[in-house]
This record gives structure tokens, sequence and C-alpha cells, in this order.
């Protein structure tokens, strides 16, 4: 399973754990199938929960924002209005991801992970964790035994 690390601003994740978001944009993607761990930046500095990439929309931004209005029930850009987005890209022909978020899932506070015990530092964006890199290694081990508790106390017999 392919790991990675994204950093994500509060109100955005508030978002995305709601449902409101199902989708976040970036200027670059992971992989299909990639479990992502958000990060929540100041003030929260803590990864929170996770999510599932489930589909990736590549293009410019105008081309995906009207793919995200189209298909608004599935892909919903929640808050994030087109102005937003086109700054964010650099105008309406930057290039754009729009990565589906599918069953995000909050940690419960308690075992929400600081990034300083693990000598990590928070992506500017997002990275994958490494296996060959020691702190990241630990890090995505930490961080899937929490999912894996968290899952069983919520799923009877799991």
């Amino acid at each position: 399973m392919r790991v990675c690390l994204m950093s994500i601003k509060p109100k955005w994740a508030k978002e995305l754990y709601s449902g409101k978001k199902t989708v976040e944009f970036r200027k670059s993607s992971p992989s299909l199938d990639t479990l992502v761990f958000m990060y929540e930046s100041a003030p929260v500095r803590a990864v929170t929960g996770c999510f599932q990439v489930q589909a990736v929309l590549t293009s410019n931004a105008s081309h995906i924002w009207c793919a995200t209005t189209v298909i608004r029930r599935v892909w919903n850009p929640g808050s994030v209005n087109k102005d937003f987005l086109f700054e964010y890209c650099g105008g309406a022909s930057g290039k754009c991801c729009a990565i589906l978020a599918y069953n995000p899932w909050r940690f419960p506070e308690a075992e929400w992970v600081k990034l300083e015990k693990y000598a990590v530092r928070p992506p500017q964006s997002w990275q994958m964790l490494r296996a060959n890199n020691h702190g990241e290694n630990t890090l995505a081990q930490s961080l899937l035994h929490i999912l894996k508790r968290a899952v069983s106390r919520e799923v009877p017999n799991a």
C-alpha cells in the first residue's frame, strides 16, 4: 500500500471529514489507491486522519473547475470557489489536479500524531512516506496502526 502525508489547512480538513468537500485541489497528485494521511497545519499541527485517493483529474484549472461543477454530487469542492482555485493554480490555464477523497476518517483527538516525535517535517503540499527513510517509515507504521485500531473500535468483530 502506498502511503503519503499531505499538509492541509484545518478549514479544508474539517470540510473533508464532514463530507461537505470531497475533492482536494493540488498542483500535483499522489497516485490512485494511495492512503493519504492529513497533516493539519497551524494551529492544529498534527496528523488528524486520512482518506484514500479514489480518482484524480489532471488538466488546467479552467477544465478542472468545469468538470467538478458538472459532476458536483461526487466531486464537491466545498467552499473552494473558482477565483481561489484559479489563484492557487496560477490562472485558468495553470496545471491543477483534483483528487477525489474517498472515505475520510478522522482519528480520535487523543491519537493525533505530532510529526516532531518522528523527526519528519510537514510537507509543503504532499510527500510519499518511504520505507527506506527511518523517520518516515516509523511514522507510516504508527499511522497505519492508529487507523487499524480506530477502525476495529468502530466495526464490531473487526
